[in-house]
């Protein structure tokens, strides 16, 4: 019997049906869909990630910082209120008037900022040079602290636990408690302003989340000049403030959009509760009455129908004071007054206290006439 022939392999490929028009159609368009989406990916990628060079790139930066803050309320809020501080007229004479004073005290550096926050009238001396902000700088803290608050980032009762890294030195009470000591929140901001508790400050300031987290909100409500470097009491000045910044926190203060009316009244309540009132307050009343001194400075203020809600600050090498001034024909004016000694300057000289009251008493007789009525209505809401 024949064997069977062995099978064959047949080593060739089965032949392939050609591609239809179908087929062909469909290839091309994955190849072009996928090109265009490498191609927009590239283009996204380079256009992200290449900083940005010349005058383009910074009028791009400043528009994506329009664009972002067309979509914050906050922030089309803080912009409307900083470019309305100041808008109006200037008050020259007063200006030339805050240029005077300072030159006769050459070892002295100083600054001055003063808007009336009805009709924008405002003077300014060197308004924009960071200065060692003392305890001034609690007053755009406390600021911080009722904005959080309103926002439902922190609670007006909530406790806060005093740590050893936090106590400061200086004035104030709660320092001196034992570490541990268990505090609300309401407490803290009070006697920060009202008795200049460093240590408060310092709760505050870590409840905020810390030194940067402060700084980063500082920048974000345009307070380009204020920043926080060091824990309280800072006796080295490292913590700065400006006049403009220090006037710009208190009329965002007044603002009835920005804070709650609760919260506005808080703020006031508190800042008008600080016991120190020989710099700007005595200062403004020597202008208005040429008194060289007074027993009750805010009676003698309230007695002619102006009222000051005003916080110092004061380390010997530095002076401030800036408050919201209620004046007798219903205008409301914000000033800022920063005054730092150089080299030459002995610690803790009269002549910055002098100065401070000086510049007060120049910004009292420069307010005192008052502007037609048509001035006073002229609105203050936001578009």
């Amino acid at each position: 019997m024949p064997r069977p022939s062995p099978q064959r392999h047949d080593a060739r490929k089965p032949q392939q049906r050609p591609p239809s028009w179908p087929d062909t159609l469909r290839l091309l368009l994955r190849l072009l869909v996928t090109g265009v989406g490498v191609a927009t990916l590239t283009g996204t990628v380079l256009h992200r990630y290449r900083p940005p060079t010349g005058s383009a790139g910074v009028a791009a930066s400043g528009a994506a910082e329009q664009d972002a803050s067309n979509h914050d309320p906050e922030a089309r809020l803080v912009g409307w209120i900083a470019t309305s501080l100041g808008a109006g007229a200037r008050l020259h004479e007063l200006e030339e008037r805050f240029q005077a004073l300072a030159a006769a005290q050459p070892d002295l550096v100083a600054g001055a900022y003063v808007a009336v926050l009805e009709d924008g009238e405002h003077a300014s001396f060197n308004p924009d040079r960071p200065t060692a902000a003392a305890s001034a700088i609690k007053t755009p803290l406390l600021l911080l602290t009722l904005l959080a608050r309103g926002q439902g980032e922190l609670r007006w009762d909530e406790i806060l636990q005093l740590q050893p890294h936090l106590v400061g030195g200086g004035s104030g009470w709660m320092g001196f408690e034992p570490s541990g000591s268990r505090f609300p929140l309401y407490m803290a901001a009070r006697e920060m302003i009202t008795v200049s508790d460093n240590t408060a400050t310092n709760l505050l300031i870590e409840r905020l989340g810390g030194m940067e987290a402060v700084n980063r909100r500082f920048l974000a409500l345009r307070l380009h000049g204020t920043r926080v470097n060091n824990w309280l009491p800072d006796l080295g000045g490292t913590n700065t403030t400006t006049p403009r910044d220090l006037a710009l926190t208190l009329a965002m203060a007044e603002s009835s959009q920005l804070l709650s009316q609760q919260d506005r009244d808080r703020f006031r309540a508190i800042h008008g509760g600080s016991r120190t009132n020989s710099l700007l307050p005595l200062g403004f009343l020597q202008g208005l009455a040429g008194l060289g001194a007074a027993g009750n400075v805010d009676q003698a203020l309230i007695d002619r129908g102006v009222r000051i809600l005003n916080k110092t600050g004061d380390i010997g090498t530095a002076y401030a004071d800036a408050g919201i001034i209620e004046l007798p024909d219903g205008r409301r004016a914000v000033a800022a007054f920063l005054v730092e000694g150089t080299e030459t300057t002995p610690y803790n000289s009269p002549r910055m206290r002098r100065l401070i009251q000086t510049m007060a008493a120049a910004t009292a007789q420069a307010l005192r006439q008052a502007p037609p009525p048509a001035t006073l209505a002229r609105s203050t809401t936001p578009p």
